[in-house]
């Protein structure tokens, strides 16, 4: 028997795994062009060509475009930036009460970007396999109140599309925040609204906004994505994000009549720079071949540690892909004999070494993602949301669900040798921390 390091044994790895900066000498390239051309923004903030941003903005807005078969793409400084922007472009705040449905389980942003427009959030429940939304609990939650639905394909998968059948019943608009699942996709014949065929995450709702925050499947450091098939929304997101009152203040009026613009509409400076547009068209053209290394240290991953009695692999859900950004695993303690899933966990992770790069942030394995957002103070003080108020997601929180960030480039199959030697050094002699 080997002594777990939590207990002072010797460590399954001692070294740290790589590195996940994914940027070479390309972008080193494509930045020093623009750099060199001397305009490391291309707006302007009123009625002309540049309202539409700089040439590196508009090539890669083209290019995605045609890459996630989608008609608009808005380029953003970020996803939260983008999540405002979307919330706006489909009237949120436009009335005195309004209430916006939401997931207790993401990045507090697709919580507080209804906020920032007065609208109320309202948490539905999350599903116990996939993670995302549970339609039924969305249902259960509209009301006449409800003016949009915020989703989350959490993790790099696509949500249920039942909740856009739900949300056309009652003519609301669905955003999809996709930041985390860039590259995924849904295969479906659920409805015609969605129709048949494939769609990319990002584009199953009304609208939808991706990251290019550091560590996700495409990076420049801060920056995000909008995309939209309908015309109207993609010009009002245009306008939001570059100072719409002062771009419709010089508008002729025969624009504003032709492309029926809100005249009280207000805009923010949201804008993505030249350097960060060149850096993610870069990243672009090397997306397949960091999902294909991604998607390899899943595999193992998943293969080696489902044969551990109290793992278990969860999603894709049926006819969706998953890009996994995070990749999630569940615990079930009554086959650990009541071995809590924090306690194993935590012996694992004093097996093994941080990334390069990201030291500060210890091991990359977590219990749980977040804790439920309605925990939060800002939520708490509210005094409205008591625990138990989404059962799902409090038990996939505190017992069950756990996630590892090992996959990511440039980690490869070797590297996930030592972390599944973690996993199974832990099971092995668990009656150490039982």
């Amino acid at each position: 028997m080997k002594k777990l390091a939590i207990n002072g044994g010797p460590k399954i790895r001692n070294i740290y795994f790589p590195n996940q900066n994914t940027l070479d000498d390309r972008e080193v390239k494509a930045v020093t062009k623009v750099i060199m051309r001397g305009r490391l923004s291309g707006y302007r903030a009123n009625w002309c060509p540049e309202f539409m941003g700089g040439p590196e903005v508009q090539a890669l807005e083209e290019k995605w475009q045609n890459r996630f078969n989608v008609k608009h793409a808005i380029a953003v400084n970020s996803c939260t930036s983008g999540l405002q922007i979307a919330c706006k472009a489909v009237g949120v705040g436009d009335n005195l009460y309004e209430q916006v449905i939401v997931t207790p389980y993401s990045m507090t942003c697709s919580v507080t970007a209804p906020m920032i427009f007065n609208a109320e959030p309202i948490f539905a429940d999350i599903e116990p396999e996939y993670y995302c939304l549970d339609p039924d609990s969305v249902k259960e939650k509209i009301n006449a109140s409800t003016k949009a639905i915020i989703v989350v394909s959490l993790f790099g998968q696509p949500y249920d599309p039942r909740i856009n059948e739900i949300a056309k019943e009652h003519n609301i608009p669905v955003i999809e925040d996709a930041a985390q699942a860039i590259g995924s996709v849904l295969t479906t014949q659920f409805s015609e609204e969605i129709g048949k065929g494939t769609q990319y995450a990002g584009t199953l709702g009304d609208i939808g906004v991706y990251s290019f925050n550091y560590g996700k499947h495409l990076t420049c450091g801060e920056g995000g994505m909008i995309v939209t098939n309908n015309d109207d929304l993609a010009f009002r997101c245009r306008l939001i994000r570059n100072h719409a009152e002062a771009v419709i203040a010089g508008m002729p009026p025969e624009s504003t009549k032709r492309i029926n613009v809100d005249k009280n509409l207000i805009g923010f400076n949201m804008r993505m720079t030249e350097i960060d547009a060149t850096i993610i068209q870069v990243q672009l053209d090397k997306f397949n071949d960091l999902l294909h290394q991604r998607m390899e240290n899943v595999e193992y991953l998943q293969n080696r540690l489902q044969q551990i009695p109290a793992i278990k692999v969860t999603g894709p859900r049926r006819n969706c892909t998953h890009t996994y950004y995070v990749l999630p695993f569940q615990w079930d303690s009554e086959k650990a004999n009541e071995l809590h899933r924090d306690k194993y966990i935590d012996a694992v992770k004093a097996e093994l070494m941080p990334r390069l790069g990201r030291e500060g942030e210890g091991v990359p394995i977590g219990c749980g993602y977040i804790r439920p957002l309605y925990t939060m103070p800002l939520f708490q003080n509210l005094g409205i949301y008591e625990k138990g108020f989404c059962p799902v997601c409090e038990d996939l929180s505190y017992n069950k669900l756990f996630l590892t960030l090992y996959h990511a480039p440039n980690s490869t199959v070797e590297d996930m040798k030592t972390v599944v030697q973690a996993f199974e050094k832990v099971w092995e002699n668990r009656k150490e921390i039982c």
